[in-house]
């Protein structure tokens, strides 16, 4: 029988990607294609590292870039950075991790700094002032696609009383982020504490992403 992984790193392993690791040029490439094409907000980042990373490149399953979201979360600093250092852990280990960091991070940035110098001249244009503000409603919904993207593909690969966990824990946490307003980082200690007592309680033996399939190994 499996047992339960405990440390970071065990985690980590036992999620790990299958199928054959990308060429670390190639991960830099695409986190910089991410990094360049997220306009708007973390939503934005989001979206596209999901259809890069699950849909078109199948490097990772829906449950394991729901790990690495829930992982990223779950440390203090930008979770968009975390996120980007978990899949590239999972996917090359520490030179991954390194690539994809920079891929995200180094050509935004030097993108970011060249728009803002004219940022301000954009802004008191009544065309650019518009297409500014109409970011937001834009990121809104592309937040709430993303989440109903993962919640689905999470559902689908839990059965019974897991399922049920899952339903739980995700609706829970919708209610104390939207409706009561508690600070993200309670929920996300909270939800974590809970997801331990519920699975302990009702679903005894179950290992989370168990049924996911076993990491084969990584291409040189």
């Amino acid at each position: 029988m499996r047992s339960t992984p405990t440390s970071p790193a065990e985690v980590a392993e036992a999620h790990a990607a299958p199928g054959i690791a990308p060429r670390l040029t190639v991960l830099g490439a695409v986190f910089g294609k991410i990094g360049l094409l997220s306009f708007g907000a973390g939503a934005t980042t989001l979206l596209l590292m999901e259809q890069e990373l699950v849909r078109r490149r199948h490097w990772l399953t829906a449950q394991q870039f729901a790990f690495s979201l829930a992982l990223s979360r779950s440390y203090p600093g930008v979770h968009l950075l975390a996120q980007a250092v978990v899949v590239g852990y999972l996917l090359r280990r520490v030179p991954g991790a390194l690539v994809a960091l920079l891929g995200l991070l180094v050509p935004a940035s030097a993108l970011t700094v060249a728009l803002t110098i004219g940022f301000l001249s954009v802004r008191a244009n009544p065309l650019g002032s518009a297409a500014i503000d109409g970011l937001l409603p834009a990121t809104a919904g592309m937040t709430i696609a993303i989440g109903c993207q993962l919640m689905r593909a999470e559902m689908e690969a839990e059965r019974g009383v897991a399922r049920g966990i899952c339903l739980a824990l995700a609706l829970g946490a919708f209610v104390l982020l939207a409706l009561v307003g508690l600070s993200s980082a309670l929920v996300v200690l909270g939800s974590g504490a809970a997801g331990v007592l519920l699975y302990r309680v009702l679903a005894p033996g179950v290992v989370p992403g168990e049924h996911w399939p076993e990491r084969r190994p990584d291409a040189e």
